[in-house]
């Protein structure tokens, strides 16, 4: 490893709150010129018409205070919080996007709610090479970077492509263009106990029953990430049998209840493990005689549908999930099951392409995270 001499960050980086550039008001729309920022991971907010309090000094990072996220910024903005700092680099010493990189290695513990720039990040040490070496190592980052981006992209794209599919063959979901029949939750599921049914409450699944190994209890992450290879929490076949009633199967669809990610949802898979769900989630089990349920979640993740039923109206991040006497109710347009199969058929295609996208974007991932390895160890430039 390179010797290069150690600096703080606060050394070579300048903080300015933002204050001045905090957006008036939240009537967003995407006609507007100027994006509102947040330096948590959402990132672009929406887009302002405002045209005083702007941030044009860039490129900066903007630094979420309580949580260390950052984003590197190259074009005009304003933000939605004052929870932050934006910084720019001393020029004469070193290189911002260099920083940027290197930030993104520093670990410190954030548990404690608290303001960390100025506390604790600031004052982290790294090794800064020279300005020209910094600038070299940033650009080879930057291509790494392109390549991974831009494999992303594709995969934005296809997913872009199943949407245009959705809405040719079938219209919007909430307005009906093309007056197919509806149903509701309730109407769409099979005709048996438990079809629809929210995850246990009080102090039935406390965690001091869980065990090492058993059956096991599905969680949120299951639905958020469609992930079912994690595995948490078991209990014993005695509680599984006590609790027996909130047992998913293999083609039942899960969807969180609460939290940030309200109506996420997943289908649980052929051969998935034996277990139940928790609290925060809600099982349904569709009648695919009626609809199939790759096509109820298509549904289901339809931006003006979860808008209408999840949405503003409803209160931004709203903690908890409708009623369940609501939630019964809303309505769903029903092709015929043909045009759903057609559907699916072409989605099948998508897919595969996705896949192989996925491994193409698994490698430059790979090759990023090496190039950031070596460049921070001084083996990638002489």
């Amino acid at each position: 490893m390179r010797k290069w001499n150690k600096i703080r960050l606060n050394q070579v980086l300048d903080y300015e709150q933002p204050t001045k550039y905090i957006v008036e008001t939240t009537d967003y729309d995407d006609s507007f010129k100027t994006p509102v920022l947040t330096a948590g991971k959402s990132f672009l907010l929406g887009h302002t018409n405002e045209t005083t309090g702007i941030f044009r000094d860039v490129p900066a990072i903007i630094f979420d205070d309580f949580t260390t996220a950052f984003h590197y910024v190259n074009f005009p903005f304003k933000v939605k919080s004052s929870a932050m700092k934006i910084l720019k680099a001393n020029e004469d010493k070193a290189d911002l996007r260099f920083l940027y990189y290197r930030m993104g290695r520093v670990r410190i513990d954030t548990a404690l709610h608290k303001r960390y720039w100025i506390s604790k990040f600031s004052k982290v040490e790294i090794p800064l090479p020279p300005l020209k070496t910094q600038k070299r190592i940033a650009q080879i980052l930057d291509d790494a970077a392109a390549l991974r981006d831009k494999t992303q992209q594709l995969l934005t794209e296809y997913d872009l492509l199943a949407q245009s599919i959705f809405l040719e063959m079938f219209g919007s979901v909430v307005t009906n263009p093309k007056k197919w029949n509806t149903l509701t939750i309730e109407e769409l599921v099979v005709k048996s106990k438990g079809s629809i049914k929210r995850g246990p409450f009080g102090g039935a699944l406390k965690k001091e029953i869980f065990v090492d190994e058993g059956y096991l209890v599905y969680e949120q992450y299951h639905a958020l990430n469609n992930d079912f290879t994690f595995a948490r929490y078991f209990i014993n076949e005695r509680d599984f049998e006590r609790l027996k009633g909130f047992e998913v199967k293999s083609g039942d669809i899960i969807i969180s209840c609460s939290g940030v990610y309200l109506g996420k949802l997943a289908i649980i898979p052929e051969n998935a493990k034996k277990g139940i769900i928790n609290q925060a989630l809600l099982k349904v089990t569709i009648d695919e005689t009626i609809m199939r349920k790759d096509f109820f979640t298509f549904h289901f993740t339809q931006k003006n549908f979860r808008n209408k039923y999840f949405g503003a109206n409803r209160g931004a991040g709203i903690p908890n999930f409708p009623p369940m006497s609501a939630f019964k109710k809303f309505p769903f347009i029903t092709p015929p099951i043909e045009l759903q199969n057609q559907f699916a058929e072409k989605i099948f295609l998508i897919e595969k392409q996705k896949d192989l996208v996925k491994q193409e974007l698994k490698e430059s991932e790979d090759l990023f995270n090496c190039l950031l390895q070596k460049a921070f160890k001084g083996e990638l430039v002489n």
